[in-house]
C-alpha cells in the first residue's frame, strides 16, 4: 500500500536499568536513587523474570533474539519498529520523575533504528503520546494513557496515530 511494502517488526523487548539517572554509574546507585525518590516501578515487586535469573537477563536473551530476526529480514524493505518500551533513551528526558527512565528501555537497541533501516519507531509505556525524531527516523508514541491522563484530550483517549504513509506534519 501506500509507504510501503515494509516489514513490520513487533520486538518483545524489556528493559535493563541502562536507562540510569544522571549522576549514577550503576544499577545498584541508580535503584538506591529511585528509592529514595520514592519513584519504583511495580516491576520491581509484581514482574518476576523466570525462568530468567534477573530481568537484565531476561532482556538481554530478547534483544539476542530480536537482532537475530531483525538481521534475517529481507535489506530491501524498511521497517517499522513496534515495542513497549522505546529504543532509545532521549524520549525518557522529559519525565517528571527521570528515576523512572531505568524501567524504559535498554541502551543495546540506541542504534538499531539506523541499523535496522526504521522507517518508522512505534512504541509506548511512557504515556506521553507525541512524536520525536532521532537520526531522520520518528518515533512514535503511540499509548492511550488512563483516564486520569486525558484531560489534554477534553476526557478522551488521544486518537489514532497514522505510520504509514508518513503524515506530512
Amino acid at each position: 500500500g501506500t509507504g510501503g511494502p515494509v516489514t513490520v517488526a513487533p520486538l518483545f523487548l524489556l528493559y535493563d536499568y541502562t536507562f540510569r539517572p544522571s549522576g549514577t554509574r550503576t544499577q545498584q546507585e541508580a535503584l538506591a536513587r529511585a528509592y529514595d525518590a520514592g519513584v519504583v516501578c511495580t516491576d520491581e515487586f509484581l514482574l518476576h523474570p523466570d525462568p530468567y535469573p534477573s530481568r537484565e537477563d531476561w532482556c538481554r536473551q530478547r534483544v539476542e533474539r530480536t537482532q537475530a530476526r531483525l538481521e534475517a529480514c529481507d535489506p530491501r524493505f524498511p521497517t517499522v519498529l513496534v515495542n513497549h518500551f522505546p529504543l532509545v533513551r532521549e524520549p525518557t528526558r522529559v519525565l517528571r520523575h527521570p528515576e523512572f527512565a531505568q524501567w524504559c528501555g535498554t541502551e543495546a537497541t540506541a542504534d538499531w533504528h539506523v541499523r535496522f533501516r526504521a522507517h518508522t519507531v512505534v512504541y509506548g509505556h511512557l504515556h506521553i503520546p507525541r512524536t520525536t525524531w532521532h537520526d531522520g527516523v520518528p518515533f512514535v508514541e503511540v499509548s492511550v494513557g488512563y483516564p486520569r491522563e486525558w484531560r489534554q484530550y477534553f476526557g478522551r483517549p488521544p486518537g489514532p496515530r497514522q505510520i504509514l504513509p508518513r503524515p506530512l506534519s
